[in-house]
Formats: structure tokens, C-alpha cells, sequence
């Protein structure tokens, strides 16, 4: 269910949704934008200091395992990549979306939606890497944004959205969507594509958000939307969701394209995806 006019009233009435930085923005144009040098990129991380210190505090993490100490911005942007850098600034972002809560119960809904996006953003990249790795960092970003509208409808709804749509989808065994669409109108998809294109974010990660649920996904014509919903499927089992109790059904033909239909190499690349997670999740802490 998609109602474009009271998803258009939501967003214009809203006070309390994500703000992707104008800094974030820019460095996000800049990395897409051909002739631009490793020193372009780090003097807009640099231009922020906080930033700066919370991307080296991650670029030097185990989850990269460089074998000497990254010691300035340049030096990452030279040694991980422009694209990586990306990742990190988005996932720097990401993270202080954490103060939206307005209290404690709320940092309880918010907290696990954030959690479930990184965890996304990793399978995905280790997904996307099986098949094609230069795409590893677009399929992390799609990853890590594919809740971005659920993120926003918790912190404008506040407890609302517990009381409202979690709890009776819970009840009811019904996807968390389902009811936001009953209630709402629209759901997080729309308006997650929404916000992104409002950002002027690539097309593709506003395509992943709006469709990261659809039936019959074809990963040869949807590679990052494959990517994206089979991550999905695998971070909720890992624990890393709102809902654990109405998981996304996978896909035959996805897990087929991605060559893990053998439950041995799943139960794998799980252990390999949790570890990733977890000192990711170490480095932001």
C-alpha cells in the first residue's frame, strides 16, 4: 500500500526526520564525481573535525586489518579507497542517529533498526563480493540504508510506532510493512526512497529501499536489491532486528545466484558476517 498523498503530508508535517549533513552530501557527490583526487575528499572530512576522528578510529579497526596505523585522513582515503571512505562516513551517520530518541524507550526501538542496517550493509558487501567485488562498498551503502524510512518513522513516531505497528505485527505474525502500510498509508519503503531521493543520494539506493521486499527478485537484472534481501533475510537471523519474529522468507533463486544454498557454506559465511558486525560495531562504540 502505497499512498503518495499522505506519504507526501507525513514528510511535510514531520519535525523529527533523519537530515543526511551537508558535509555527508557533498563528500557522497564528490566520490561519484570523475577527476576527483584522495586530497578533494580529505579536505572535506578534514573540514570536520569529529568526523574525522570517528572515520580514522574505524579505518584503523580489525574489520579493514591494515598492518600499520592509518594516521590521517589522506593516508585513508589513499589506502582504503574513496569508496570505502564513503561507507564509513555514512556509517559514522548512520550512527549518531542514535540521539534521535527522545528517551530511553525510544533509543529501544531505534537502537535495533540501526543495528539491523549495519548488519545489512555488511552481508550485503560480503555478499555482493562473491560475485562481483568492485561492487562491495554500493551493495554495504544500499545495505546499510535500506531501513532508512523505519528509522525515520521512529523517530518522528516515537513510541507510536511500538504501540501502533510493532506490537500488533507481532501479534498478529504479519511483516512489520504490512502494518505500517494499514495504519500509515505507506510504508518505510516509500518513504525511505523518499528521503533519499530528497538527498540526492545515487538512484540505486533509492530503488534498493523500495523494493527490497518484492517477490520474484532477479538478481541479474537487480544485483544490489538481491544483495540487499538476502543480507536482510541473514542479518534478522543473526539477531540484528525490530522484528525477529516475522523474518523475511528467502529466496531459492537469490541464494542459487549467490552460491549459498548449501547450509554448511550459510552457517559459514553467518560465523564470518557476525564477527564483521561485531567489530564494526566495537569500533563505533
Amino acid at each position: 500500500m502505497h499512498d503518495e498523498t499522505r506519504l507526501e503530508a507525513f514528510i511535510q508535517g514531520a519535525s523529527r526526520l533523519p537530515v543526511l549533513p551537508k558535509v555527508t552530501m557533498r563528500l557522497l557527490r564528490m566520490v561519484d564525481s570523475t577527476g576527483t583526487s584522495s586530497g578533494d575528499i580529505a579536505e572535506i572530512i578534514e573540514a570536520e573535525p569529529s568526523l574525522a576522528v570517528r572515520l580514522l578510529k574505524l579505518a584503523n579497526s580489525s574489520f579493514y586489518g591494515q598492518r600499520g596505523r592509518v594516521a590521517t585522513v589522506r593516508n585513508a582515503v589513499i589506502v582504503l579507497g574513496s569508496k570505502t571512505i564513503r561507507s564509513l562516513a555514512l556509517v559514522v551517520w548512520t550512527h549518531t542517529l542514535r540521539s534521535h530518541a527522545g528517551d530511553v524507550e525510544e533509543l529501544k526501538l531505534i537502537a535495533p533498526l540501526l543495528a539491523h542496517g549495519l548488519a545489512t550493509g555488511v552481508a550485503a558487501g560480503m555478499l555482493a563480493e562473491r560475485t562481483k567485488h568492485e561492487l562491495g562498498e554500493d551493495a554495504f551503502m544500499a545495505g546499510l540504508l535500506h531501513d532508512i524510512g523505519r528509522v525515520a518513522l521512529v523517530a518522528q513516531m516515537g513510541r507510536n510506532y511500538q504501540t501502533d505497528i510493532l506490537e500488533p505485527a507481532r501479534r498478529e505474525c504479519l511483516l512489520l510493512h504490512e502494518q505500517e502500510g494499514a495504519i500509515l498509508g505507506f510504508d518505510h519503503r516509500g518513504l525511505g526512497s523518499a528521503l533519499m531521493a530528497s538527498w540526492g543520494l545515487p538512484p540505486f539506493l533509492a530503488s534498493v529501499a523500495d523494493t527490497h521486499h518484492d517477490s520474484g527478485i532477479v538478481p541479474t537484472d537487480q544485483f544490489f536489491v538481491a544483495a540487499v534481501a538476502l543480507a536482510d533475510v541473514y542479518s534478522t537471523r543473526l539477531g540484528f532486528n525490530a522484528a525477529l519474529e516475522t523474518p523475511r522468507p528467502e529466496q531459492d533463486d537469490i541464494t542459487t545466484f549467490f552460491g549459498l544454498q548449501d547450509k554448511q557454506a550459510v552457517t559459514g559465511f553467518l560465523e564470518l558476517c557476525l564477527g564483521r558486525v561485531r567489530t564494526l560495531s566495537d569500533a563505533l562504540a
